[in-house]
């Protein structure tokens, strides 16, 4: 630590007005224009206030403590009402008061943190996380660079995001202009017209009952294990039976596999008599929504009858599906490498922020 700076605790250098706190529940709430605080941020608006300053607020219980997707140290400023879900923090100094936002953001808190199942940073434990507190035109030199350079890596962290998000529209778009502009020579199949369906040969295994191997181990979002038997050996198409992913979709809910595997009842399994139609069909699938061949809202299930029921638009030469799926891989595969692109500028920023943090705090910014 540098010549000049002190550890001290928060409630050397704050004041704790957890006391003030009064929680109201949804239904007791009068809607109103000032915000109404919880462990993550403002959860509501209401009608009246209890504090009129400026504070830290400090997440109290929640699984954010640990899983940290949101910041768990934030300000409030103005009028406003807390419950009791969120420590209460006031400093002298707004700079003091930026500085521990931002230390506290900047390490682990599971050493201070009680309950797996639920999650608390109670006041006690709280009150003992040193904090590293140099001398006030210190604070004001740290604050002033990490909050410049933070503006900077936000922006450039919008930018990576629109542009994951972009090139993933493009290829969608693709997606659409190849399956919507169809020309001579296509027709309207289902795909027990395409393909057989294998499903009486899936065999589920419960977890305690397997025993790890070498073949893959496939369920309705792709591979949940590694078993030492197979039940399939050759090239498939894999469709999601169930799960919220139906809906979701944040993966894929049509996947090709081939080889040696085995495959639970959570997925239907396909096959087709030439590899081209079946890459055509798992891209058509993944272009189109399915809401409307899914049944149930808490447990979403696209049954054998439902999925047969889709209609396949495909031309009937296979080397026009062959031509077809040739142009949709090559512009996945640039979508792919533009994705994986911003994903580790995107990651680079993270570890940007990290060090700056380490670096001010350590010292040595």
């Amino acid at each position: 630590m540098k010549f000049g700076w002190e550890i001290k605790t928060l409630d050397q250098i704050a004041v704790n007005l957890d006391s003030k706190r009064i929680p109201i529940t949804k239904a007791d709430r009068i809607s109103g224009e000032y915000p109404y605080y919880g462990a993550s941020g403002i959860v509501d608006y209401v009608a009246d206030f209890i504090f009129d300053e400026e504070t830290l607020l400090v997440s109290e219980d929640g699984a954010n403590l640990l899983a940290r997707s949101t910041p768990i140290a934030f300000p409030a400023t103005g009028q406003y009402w807390v419950n009791n879900h969120a420590h209460i923090l006031k400093f002298e100094n707004k700079i003091t008061q930026r500085l521990v936002e931002l230390y506290l953001e900047s390490i682990p808190l599971e050493d201070y943190i009680t309950g797996a199942a639920q999650p608390k940073l109670n006041q006690k434990a709280l009150n003992s996380i040193p904090i590293p507190v140099p001398p006030l035109p210190e604070q004001h030199r740290i604050v002033a660079i990490l909050d410049a350079a933070f503006d900077h890596i936000a922006t450039a962290r919008a930018n990576c995001e629109a542009n994951l998000l972009n090139a993933r529209a493009i290829f969608e778009s693709h997606l659409q202009a190849v399956f919507t502009q169809r020309g001579d020579g296509w027709v309207t199949h289902t795909l027990d017209e395409l393909s057989t369906n294998c499903d009486n040969q899936r065999i589920p295994i419960t977890k305690s009952d397997r025993k790890s191997g070498e073949f893959r181990y496939y369920g309705a979002s792709g591979v949940v294990d590694y078993v030492d038997e197979y039940i399939f050996d050759g090239d498939y198409l894999l469709v999601s039976e169930d799960g919220a992913n139906l809906l979701a979709r944040s993966t894929p809910i049509a996947f090709s596999v081939s080889g040696k595997f085995w495959v639970n009842n959570h997925a239907h399994i396909l096959q087709f008599k030439a590899i081209a139609t079946q890459k055509f069909v798992e891209f058509y699938l993944e272009s189109i929504k399915l809401d409307e061949y899914i049944t149930g809202a808490a447990q979403p299930k696209l049954n054998q009858k439902l999925l047969y029921s889709i209609p396949i638009p495909i031309p009937t030469e296979v080397a026009k599906q062959a031509k077809i799926v040739e142009s949709i891989q090559l512009f996945s595969t640039e979508t792919q490498r533009l994705e994986s692109l911003y994903q580790r500028k995107l990651q680079a920023l993270d570890d940007l922020k990290k060090s700056l943090l380490h670096q001010a705090f350590s010292g040595a910014l």
